[in-house]
């Protein structure tokens, strides 16, 4: 649900349409904690963009559900677990954006229709990956104001700063 998000919410803010644009790696279902794949492939992909960008931009965006751990601590996580592999952790000067919803997707969503929430109950999930869309419009309606309207998660507050870092990339890339 949360690369579903992701991807439209691109789609609709860069006008990204086509599926080159987006190479996506999803924790495959039933093998396990989808926080422990992306902390293991983590290390991977940032020495994996980082080898590309010296030929072509490449933008990696990490999602990744905070559950009931902290924006930071997983942030932590994927720094530690770079530190455990001997890769440099990222740097300002990375094309890295951390997309960390705390608890999940959900508590954004539930935000984005207009419900007062926080950040430790569990909301209820879409039946389907694709009925995302309106929240995806909300969003976008609030980024073309410039600001999340009152009582925005700070989770969703975060990845809005680290979506304002990949847009000053991408103007530099001119992309």
């Amino acid at each position: 649900q949360l690369a579903t998000f992701i991807r439209r919410f691109l789609k609709k803010r860069h006008g990204w349409t086509r599926d080159s644009h987006f190479h996506l790696e999803i924790a495959p279902p039933g093998q396990g904690s989808g926080e422990q794949w992306v902390r293991k492939r983590y290390p991977h992909e940032l020495t994996a963009a980082r080898s590309r960008g010296r030929h072509t931009f490449t933008l990696l965006i990490v999602g990744i559900d905070a559950d009931t751990h902290s924006v930071a601590d997983r942030i932590a996580a994927l720094d530690r677990a770079c530190k455990d592999r001997g890769i440099p952790q990222r740097t300002p000067q990375d094309a890295v954006v951390m997309v960390v919803p705390k608890r999940n997707i959900e508590t954004w969503f539930a935000y984005l229709r207009g419900e007062t929430v926080n950040e430790e109950d569990v909301y209820p999930r879409y039946p389907n990956e694709s009925d995302c869309r309106d929240d995806v419009r909300a969003l976008d309606e609030m980024c073309q104001r410039g600001e999340l309207r009152d009582g925005a998660p700070p989770s969703l507050r975060a990845a809005c700063s680290e979506y304002q870092k990949m847009k000053e990339m991408l103007a530099k890339k001119r992309i």
